[in-house]
């Protein structure tokens, strides 16, 4: 799985989209390491929302610039309210990844953040679901609202994952659930190097 290029100030790791092609993981993904002291949240500037929704297929490029023209202030207080629907799209799906069920109160955000995003949901000429350009940063998640909202009805749950060693969340699609890691390249090998480390250091 290749990086997404992404800012990472001082931080030192890098940012891959792992979640099993489910849009509404990858974005509770932003934030690594949740709850460590190594936590670091990748969506800490527009530019890197921006394009981290390139990255995920929400927006495209021509949408990207319109949305960065606007003015600064403006997208700042967007910024707050997309940490706040991923937020709440973490407390309904992180439990599920961790064989747990999402609290009552986490489903009744999701139903709000719901009412809000069908408003700009249409069916085209050619009888399909579209979504309105986004106007608003905010507005870039209608489409991965709708998403964490198929995760939750229309996706077997045993298949959530998390990865055990910086718990970011993936849907599973191996045919006999054998999936562990978030990326074999990071914590899968980080994980081998260190057991044949305490292998050899036995012998």
């Amino acid at each position: 799985m290749d990086p997404v290029e992404l800012k990472s100030g001082d931080y030192t790791g890098t940012y891959k989209l792992i979640g099993g092609d489910e849009v509404s993981l990858d974005l509770v993904n932003t934030i690594a390491w949740p709850d460590t002291e190594k936590e670091h949240d990748w969506l800490d500037s527009t530019d890197n929302f921006l394009s981290w929704a390139v990255a995920s297929g929400v927006i495209n490029t021509g949408q990207e610039k319109d949305l960065a023209n606007q003015p600064g202030t403006k997208l700042e207080k967007e910024l707050v309210r997309v940490h706040e629907i991923r937020s709440g799209l973490a407390d309904v799906l992180r439990p599920l990844a961790h064989d747990e069920q999402p609290a009552s109160s986490a489903l009744n955000t999701l139903n709000d953040f719901m009412r809000e995003a069908v408003q700009y949901r249409y069916l085209s000429p050619d009888y399909q679901w579209k979504w309105d350009i986004p106007e608003t940063l905010p507005q870039v998640l209608n489409s991965v609202i709708w998403n964490a909202v198929h995760v939750l009805t229309d996706l077997d749950h045993t298949r959530i994952g998390h990865c055990p060693s910086c718990d970011w969340i993936f849907y599973d699609t191996t045919r006999n659930r054998s999936r562990k890691w978030c990326d074999m390249e990071d914590c899968g090998s980080r994980d081998k190097a260190l057991r044949y480390y305490h292998r050899t250091k036995k012998s």
